[in-house]
């Protein structure tokens, strides 16, 4: 899924499929609805002034849409107290798939239609206007409005309301059609999922999400397919019995159109702290207020922003570099770095890798053919050392060490003459001999212009440092599977870190009041070099491309590292560090063992 690329459809193509698939499918229909009639009163700005439903029998409704009558095919399921039914208007793209509780006959009505037009080129501030706009046909926009079965009273006090009562909260899913994954809500505006099914080795996706209270046993979880094919997910919740039910709707990576009901089984498999005021609730004004119109929500485009580039484009990008200069545009720059390291200057040493690896497959743009695999290093000052292959040439390179644990050093430059414009980080254990060494370069086995890395194992020699032993290498490691930190990286940036697969996490922006807000997800590893220092390293992949490559140590709740990456105005090179705070543990290690 992460690494698929949607054929967009056009409004023909969906219409043809949409007029074959007039009815949800199901393993089995609720009847609950069958000979009643709904008087549905929505409420907001876009609500339609009349929505008057007959249920003529389980499998046919008739339906007046302000004024205009319509007899069609629905399915319905049930969930407790909670039925949600859905059908489609003839002869258009859209579609009614509305939640009513039974009991209170309050009412959360979703509307949906086709098709979106995404401006491209522009920036997420404003800054650089859009250049033209893309038409997605396939995907899915959405409306949600609240409201209640009108019998002629007064209207109720209180309606459905916003919520952010599941933040926080991860669930394990096993879907009655056999699909399987894990969910995790560390926004108010996104969630994340790890397909467990999918062939991609469970890397996480991000998905726009609205969560919607109706009382402390129901939610209704709705989440939004943005840049990943545009389906759509609508969910009813039961906490008391752990149990889902919902639908499906939407064109899949064979531009196949799914529109089916089905149930769930649940499993809580943690929850992370959110951090709001205790008080707060979620429910006083909607998520992502800034946003207006029908159909407003969160979604984060970054393939429309940062333009994927061909191999000759990001060549030639490339060739202007900023190289460790401090204070420029980088966001993850910050105040909360860790204190740069001297302990180096003057020291010579040699690194020596013999275990070669890399997160995914090899292919044609990662092969380790041309890496370096035996450095000689004579570390000049603070800021410049000296490098070369045993024997070699030396080359001066700009250089930024930390000490992030006891007696490792952890160090950054590029490799001048590299014909990828490659970027080595050195993670050097003296009290071991053990090293590891993340080789970057502009291009990776998906894409031609973001960084690809492969990782080296091997032993390092020289003065100070301990002899290495014959068999022992540091490796992957899945330690932090499972886990949620938020960091601090300066007093105005700051972000939620879920990593929810052995190869993949997802990192949460706040919004004012200290909700989850934007979330996007990556590949990404691990790497223990001691229980006292792990190396993280993640390529925003289907994104801008850069890579965070950082040394964290959880006895300090501190990291440093680099962040090396490309864009259409050039290379850099940087900083970055934070302080980190646990949030919580989900257990969800058992879901990988193959």
């Amino acid at each position: 899924m992460f690494f698929h690329s949607y054929n967009p459809l056009t409004s023909e193509i969906v219409a043809e499929k949409l007029a074959k698939a007039t009815r949800p499918t199901a393993d089995k229909y609720c009847g609950v609805l069958s000979g009643k009639s709904l008087k549905i009163k929505l409420t907001g700005e876009f609500a339609p002034t009349q929505l008057d439903y007959s249920f003529l029998s389980d499998a046919e409704l008739s339906v007046i849409e302000n004024g205009i009558g319509y007899t069609v095919p629905y399915g319905a399921i049930s969930l407790g107290d909670l039925t949600v039914f859905s059908h489609l208007i003839p002869n258009s793209q859209r579609g009614w798939h509305i939640v009513l509780d039974r009991v209170t006959e309050l009412v959360t009505a979703f509307e949906t239609w086709f098709g979106i037009s995404v401006p491209v080129g522009g920036d997420l501030f404003g800054m650089r206007q859009p250049t033209h706009n893309r038409e997605i046909p396939r995907e899915i926009q959405r409306h949600y409005h609240f409201g209640y079965v009108d019998k002629g009273g007064d209207a109720p006090e209180k309606l459905h309301t916003t919520t952010n009562r599941l933040e926080g909260r991860g669930l394990h899913w096993k879907y009655s059609c056999g699909s399987e994954n894990l969910t995790f809500f560390p926004s108010v505006v996104c969630s994340l999922t790890t397909w467990l099914d999918e062939p991609q080795d469970a890397v996480s996706v991000t998905y726009p999400s609205d969560y919607i209270r109706i009382n402390d046993e129901y939610y209704i979880y709705a989440k939004w397919g943005v840049e990943f094919g545009g389906e759509m997910w609508l969910e009813l919740i039961d906490l008391f019995h752990l149990e889902a039910a919902g639908l499906k709707f939407g064109f899949g990576k064979d531009d196949e159109l799914t529109y089916a009901l089905h149930t769930a089984k649940l499993t809580v498999t943690g929850d992370a702290a959110h951090l709001e005021t205790i008080t707060v609730n979620g429910d006083k004004a909607p998520p992502m207020a800034m946003l207006t119109g029908k159909g407003a929500r969160y979604a984060y485009r970054p393939k429309d922003i940062d333009i994927p580039m061909t191999k000759a484009e990001a060549y030639e990008a490339a060739k202007t570099q900023r190289i460790f200069e401090f204070g420029g545009p980088n966001i993850m720059m910050s105040g909360n770095t860790l204190p740069f390291s001297e302990a180096l200057v003057g020291k010579k040493f040699s690194l020596g890798y013999d275990k070669v690896q890399t997160p995914y497959a090899w292919s044609e743009g990662n092969r380790p053919d041309n890496l370096i695999q035996d450095f000689e290093y004579d570390i000049v000052s603070k800021e410049t050392l000296k490098w070369r292959k045993p024997g070699g040439e030396w080359h001066e390179e700009k250089y930024v060490c930390f000490e992030p644990a006891h007696d490792i050093y952890f160090f950054s430059h590029m490799v001048t003459g590299d014909t990828q414009f490659s970027n080595v980080s050195q993670a050097v254990d003296f009290s071991t001999g053990l090293t590891t060494c993340v080789w970057g370069r502009v291009g990776s086995w998906t894409s031609d212009w973001e960084i690809g890395a492969t990782v080296l194992f091997g032993t390092a020699k020289g003065e100070g440092i301990a002899e290495a032993p014959f068999s022992t290498r540091h490796s992957f490691s899945s330690d932090f599977v499972g886990r949620s930190l938020a960091w601090a990286y300066s007093d105005t940036m700051s972000s939620i870190h879920t990593y929810s697969s052995p190869v993949s996490y997802s990192w949460t922006i706040f919004q004012d009041d200290n909700s989850g807000c934007a979330t996007w997800s990556s590949p990404g590893f691990f790497i223990k070099l001691r229980n006292d220092a792990y190396l993280f390293q993640w390529v925003e992949e289907n994104c801008n491309g850069s890579q965070g490559l950082v040394c964290y140590n959880p006895y300090i709740l501190h990291d440093g590292g680099f962040f090396f990456g490309l864009g259409h105005a050039g290379l850099s090179l940087n900083i970055t560090g934070a302080f980190a705070r646990q949030l919580g543990q989900f257990d969800i290690k058992k879901y990988f063992t193959k």
